[in-house]
């Protein structure tokens, strides 16, 4: 269809200051609605994963289980830690992509884009949407960043998972007819974001739209390791778990879970924004409930969206989370570590055998509680113990073999966490078996990093040529000091090829580095100056191969005037080879005259 479609008597629709909704939006909406519902019906097997997800990385590995409170609960979180411990080799380096030319005029262009692109990413905290993108799809097997001209700037957010719908037939971003997002949103704002936003009405509270919803009660923290018999702070007394799945970090409890859905701005609705291909062209819809509130054409030719796959599989859209990988180990050292510790508290207190004639009230259950008192009819007064059965020793061996295997299975070794492997002391050996533990966290890099580095880089350049109004400051840093330049968005091109640097992503010791500092020393690669100054500022090993690369330019050069001087026979070449090694050597003779 067609913008006219969508036009009363010649009046824009998605401009008019007063609305009346006609046949042509409500079939829009509906269409919308539908693309919706079957966006929504094609992740609906995904949900109850995220949430069990969330659940193993906030350590509640047993609450599916219902166990009485007098039941401990020992949670080695090793889902925790290998989230993080990916997360942090993932993140500790800014994600590099080289922007290059695709012919020689654009060389400059291709200079002034990467410098424009790096410069806005850093002013505007790309690396924190990268980040947490990343970190969302440690957990969920997915994770997005949505890029967008706001407010005169790149702004890069990371929607909730929860809260993106993606064409039920697509596998990935490009491929994908239709992404929609919905927000949960106060009515209050949709009301001064959209003039047809007065006609919109409150849906009561979205919590399905929102991760790490609170159960209930005080909140617990994250990993919690155990949850002590009789009730611990922040459990239940009921069920002796922990009285909350929401994750303590950063997230918190909906402002409406606890009052009158009207009394906090109105209420909330449900915004929904579709991306979305109609008749050749890309369209941003936006409605909520049956309002539409805008349909235009989207001010970019692409689906603003960048997401990170975990585990991808080039046949599905979504992901497996690291917690999906481990569950079944992680939760079976739980039970293990659960059951010793039941068994030691049971042995020091087991059962009673009494009499029933001694009892007030008769009638307990038998079960595996500690003092338990069982009531007998037997003939004569009688209390006793019931003999405690032996405490297994094979429990711990088994958790701590669970354990390991749960850190083969995810890639996590103790190398991969800084804890170096006993009986190796070299810096050498050390430094390889750390680059030898990551080649699970590489492959993430290498199979999903690349595309979506490539793809913030490409989005944000797109914008700032074709959105950016004002110039962009550009900071380099030069031998005498910092230099500025104000670059225009007409001096940026879009047209260009992408190259990601590989490891840009993955951290490097200061030791290994240090150590070939060292090796390009004895090798007259670098001056001890040079490395001093590099190691000083403990930048990046980029700028020690840029020194590196620069003294082997030099000796090639110094080779080939050697060749000259050896080899040729014309005396003028062969003198200014000389005048050249001479400079080289500080000792640059006076002119001659003619």
């Amino acid at each position: 269809m067609a913008n006219k479609d969508y036009e009363i008597d010649g009046v824009d629709v998605t401009q008019a200051l007063d609305y009346v909704p006609g046949d042509k939006d409500r079939k829009l909406v509906k269409y919308m609605e539908r693309m919706f519902d079957a966006s929504k019906r094609a992740r609906a097997h995904k949900v109850p994963r995220w949430r069990r997800n969330e659940e193993l990385y906030n350590g509640e590995f047993l609450k599916p289980f219902n166990l009485p409170k007098y039941k401990t609960r020992i949670v080695a979180n090793t889902i925790h830690s290998t989230v993080e411990t990916i997360y942090s080799i993932l993140t500790d380096r800014f994600p590099k992509v080289d922007i290059m030319p695709k012919s020689e005029e654009q060389v400059d262009g291709a200079r002034k884009s990467q410098e424009a692109v790096e410069s806005e990413m850093r002013k505007n905290k790309a690396l924190r949407g990268i980040n947490g993108m990343k970190r969302d799809a440690l957990v969920y097997g997915n994770g997005f960043l949505k890029l967008t001209y706001k407010e005169g700037k790149v702004d890069y957010s990371v929607p909730d998972i929860y809260t993106v719908f993606v064409d039920p037939l697509a596998t990935n971003i490009d491929n994908a007819k239709c992404v929609i997002f919905a927000q949960p949103t106060y009515l209050k704002d949709v009301r001064e974001m959209f003039e047809r936003g007065k006609n919109v009405k409150p849906e009561g509270k979205l919590d399905e739209y929102k991760s790490f919803i609170r159960a209930g009660g005080e909140s617990s923290g994250v990993g919690q390791a155990t949850t002590a018999s009789g009730g611990a702070s922040g459990t239940s007394s009921e069920t002796g778990v922990a009285s909350s799945d929401v994750r303590t970090d950063y997230m918190s409890l909906s402002p409406t879970s606890d009052m009158d859905d009207k009394e906090m701005y109105g209420g909330q609705v449900l915004l929904k924004e579709a991306w979305h291909h109609m008749d050749g062209k890309l369209y941003l819809t936006t409605w909520a409930g049956k309002v539409l509130l805008q349909h235009v054409e989207a001010p970019t030719d692409f689906i603003p969206v960048v997401t990170f796959k975990n585990y991808s599989d080039e046949h599905r859209f979504w992901g497996k989370g690291e917690p999906e990988i481990v569950e079944p180990l992680a939760v079976g050292t739980a039970i293990l570590l659960s059951q010793s510790l039941d068994n030691v508290i049971y042995h020091g207190n087991p059962a009673w055998v009494m009499s029933k004639s001694l009892a007030k009230t008769p009638g307990n259950r038998p079960s595996d509680k500690p003092g338990q008192v069982f009531w007998t009819n037997g003939p004569h007064e009688q209390i006793n113990r019931l003999p405690a059965g032996n405490i297994s020793s094979s429990n711990l061996p088994l958790a701590q073999y669970m354990m390991q295997l749960t850190d083969t299975i995810s890639g996590i070794h103790d190398i991969t966490q800084g804890r170096n492997p006993s009986g190796v002391t070299a810096a050498k050996a050390i430094s390889a078996l750390q680059e030898a533990s990551q080649q699970i966290i590489r492959a993430k890099e290498r199979e999903v990093g690349a595309d979506a580095m490539i793809d913030v880089y490409k989005q944000t350049l797109s914008i700032l040529v074709n959105n950016y109004e004002q110039g962009i400051m550009i900071r380099r840093e030069g031998n005498s000091g910092y230099e500025f330049e104000e670059l225009q968005p007409y001096d940026l091109d879009s047209d260009m090829d992408y190259k990601y640097v590989p490891g840009s992503t993955m951290p490097e010791s200061r030791a290994s580095r240090i150590d070939q500092a060292l090796e390009y020393i004895q090798l007259g690669l670098i001056t001890p100056e040079q490395f001093w100054r590099w190691h000083e500022k403990d930048i990046s090993r980029d700028i020690l191969e840029e020194m590196v690369e620069q003294k082997q330019a030099q000796m090639d050069a110094q080779q080939q005037d050697m060749d000259v001087i050896n080899n040729s026979t014309d005396e003028n070449e062969i003198y200014e080879a000389l005048l050249r090694q001479k400079a080289q050597m500080g000792d640059v003779p006076e002119e001659q005259g003619e």
